[in-house]
């Protein structure tokens, strides 16, 4: 299946989200409730209700049609900062990386919505993928904390007051300590490597799309505009300017 992106309109309908506030957390790395009621208006723009029911109904899991509802929320996901593992002074253990907007089918089953910003700034569905892992995790989130992912060994954490806890088991570590084990793990693997220019698999390559996690929905053709790239460990690279090469399986859909 080819890598384009959902190229959809915007709606208006911001109340959806006035439940749901960004935490202090994201808002101090710069991402605030405008943009998550920007994030969340572009995953429930015209169109993306059928391609949703499409997607549902050929995963492999299918047994028959469904009606899907979008839910209000809009979580914000961060991914591990390349700054962060080189230890420059002052980086935070994460870049914001997209808007997870979970999604429920009448069956039961559940996707999540990618929401990123463009290189104009406009909000915009970049992937749909099955689950809801990051809603999952992010419902569980003591107050204040940021929901970070290290997708090379794709584990999840709540970062807060300098520690970082683990959301499968349940460990603790501080930020210092956690920072010597991602250089230990990714530094010869940042953008400029030998690792990374060779395009090896978990290195970081600023010129590759990134294949996420799940399943890639495809656009209407009308809207077939190319992929959005989420480069998933920094981020989107109009705000970070460089990426990791993450190779997940997908579903196809």
């Amino acid at each position: 299946m080819s890598r384009r992106v959902l190229a959809l309109a915007v709606l208006t309908g911001a109340a959806l989200l006035m439940t749901a506030p960004v935490s202090g957390a994201a808002q101090a790395a710069g991402i605030s409730s405008a943009d998550a009621v920007a994030a969340h208006t572009a995953a429930a723009a015209p169109g993306l209700q059928d391609t949703l029911v499409r997607f549902f109904a050929q995963a492999p899991d299918a047994h028959g049609p469904v009606s899907v509802e979008i839910t209000p929320d809009a979580y914000p996901v961060y991914e591990l900062s390349p700054d962060f593992v080189a230890g420059k002074p002052g980086a935070a253990p994460g870049d914001f990386a997209y808007f997870a907007v979970p999604v429920r089918a009448s069956d039961g089953r559940t996707a999540t919505l990618w929401t990123v910003r463009g290189d104009d700034g406009a909000w915009q569905v970049g992937n749909i993928a099955s689950g809801d892992i990051e809603g999952g995790y992010a419902r569980t989130l003591p107050a204040g904390a940021q929901l970070l992912h290290e997708p090379q060994v794709d584990a999840w954490y709540a970062v807060r007051d300098g520690r970082l806890t683990s959301l499968s088991e349940r460990t603790t570590v501080n930020v210092a300590d956690y920072q010597r084990t991602v250089s230990q793990r990714y530094a010869d693997k940042l953008p400029g490597s030998v690792y990374a220019r060779e395009g090896e698999a978990g290195g970081y390559d600023a010129t590759s799309q990134v294949m996420p996690r799940g399943d890639g929905g495809p656009a209407p053709s009308a809207n077939d505009t190319g992929w959005v790239p989420l480069l998933i460990l920094v981020g989107v690279l109009a705000v970070s300017g460089a990426g990791y090469v993450l190779h997940l399986r997908r579903i196809s859909a």
